[in-house]
């Protein structure tokens, strides 16, 4: 594979959403995909991704676009 992301359909579930393979062959979409996946507006997610909600979930230092540890 190349160095570059390669636009792909992920599945989640019964959903097929548009996203990106890397090229350590995991998956990233963005926010907009997201929120079309479960029918809200973008900003919606974009709210919720500067929620203290969101940070609880992810961990104190979690800023959008950051990589998440496994």
């Amino acid at each position: 594979m190349s160095g570059k992301a390669k636009r792909e359909l992920i599945a989640i579930g019964s959903l097929s959403v548009e996203g990106f393979m890397l090229p350590d062959g995991s998956y990233k979409m963005s926010a907009t995909g997201a929120a079309q996946a479960v029918e809200k507006d973008e900003s919606n997610a974009r709210k919720f991704l500067r929620s203290k909600g969101a940070k609880s979930l992810m961990g104190e230092d979690y800023t959008p676009g950051k990589k998440i540890p496994n």
